[in-house]
């Protein structure tokens, strides 16, 4: 079912800026993965941007809130939102910007994209779809991407499917049980900021705590509450990107590069990151600087 082709329409880290196309998408897959640097710089877009995961997971922060989106979950930000996409990994699916004028072409359209509430101005709003509905919506943004890549390419189907995926959107969120704001737990969302911001750092799992004025045990059991990981899960996970950008990004030896991660043996950095990626540093940089977009 899923697209084979990339849209060239914009490059993951570019997302929002000047001059921005009224409708864009791009599949998100093992290229993505590869090309992509966290955290991205603040976008403040003119358009509606949208992330729909069948697999993986991304963190978002919106106004200095964490949002963790996983499987069978989409995110729409409204266009004006401050928002960084600060960790992306092992994720499949689409991501991709609309405006209001692209859309609302006809008043039987634009009557419908107004009743629509998580597309106006407000907050970024996570729905999680059931498997069935999950199926659909991919459907569907599998066709748009397909018809942005044909030539002549139809706004008018882009058009028709992208109304009907905001209707399941909207069908979603007026049950009201599929539906979450954010973190929705304060110190989840404390940590989670604070644990990608000192990505370098290998501060421990009681270290965090302490910084968070709560107990290591409390934390733990927040974290994996909230986020479905524990505490451990994510020092690792910010401490492995922060290796990638680095190993993208610079010409810092291994040496170097465990040093500004707060780990005194080279070898014992290349063992972690070898169990966590499946491939050797050299490796992995010799991959992304080859996929660089």
């Amino acid at each position: 079912m899923h697209a084979a082709a990339h849209s060239g329409t914009y490059a993951m880290g570019r997302i929002g800026g000047s001059g921005m196309a009224p409708f864009s998408i791009r599949l998100l897959d093992e290229h993505c993965q590869h090309a992509m640097s966290c955290p991205t710089p603040p976008i403040r877009s003119a358009n509606h941007n949208f992330m729909f995961l069948i697999k993986g997971e991304v963190l978002v922060e919106t106004e200095s809130v964490q949002q963790l989106v996983g499987a069978n979950e989409c995110i729409i930000i409204p266009a004006g939102n401050l928002f960084s996409i600060r960790y992306f990994k092992d994720c499949f699916g689409y991501m991709g910007s609309f405006s209001t004028d692209f859309l609302c072409t006809s008043p039987v359209v634009a009557g419908i994209y107004k009743g629509i509430a998580f597309v106006q101005a407000g907050g970024s709003r996570i729905t999680r779809f059931d498997h069935s509905r999950s199926g659909f919506v991919e459907m569907l943004l599998e066709r748009i991407m397909a018809e942005t890549l044909s030539v002549p390419q139809s706004d008018d189907v882009i058009r028709a499917n992208m109304n009907s995926f905001l209707v399941e959107m909207a069908a979603e969120w007026e049950k009201g049980q599929t539906q979450r704001d954010s973190m929705p737990n304060a110190l989840s969302n404390r940590f989670m900021k604070m644990v990608f911001e000192n990505g370098q750092s290998n501060l421990s799992a009681a270290e965090y705590a302490e910084k968070l004025d709560v107990s290591p045990n409390h934390l733990s059991k927040t974290i994996k509450q909230n986020t479905g990981h524990p505490v451990t899960y994510w020092i690792n996970e910010s401490a492995m990107m922060a290796a990638k950008m680095l190993l993208k990004n610079t010409d810092l030896t291994m040496s170097g590069i465990a040093e500004q991660l707060g780990m005194l043996d080279p070898s014992y950095f290349a063992r972690r990151f070898r169990q966590h990626e499946r491939m050797t540093p050299t490796d992995y940089r010799r991959i992304v600087r080859g996929n660089a977009i």
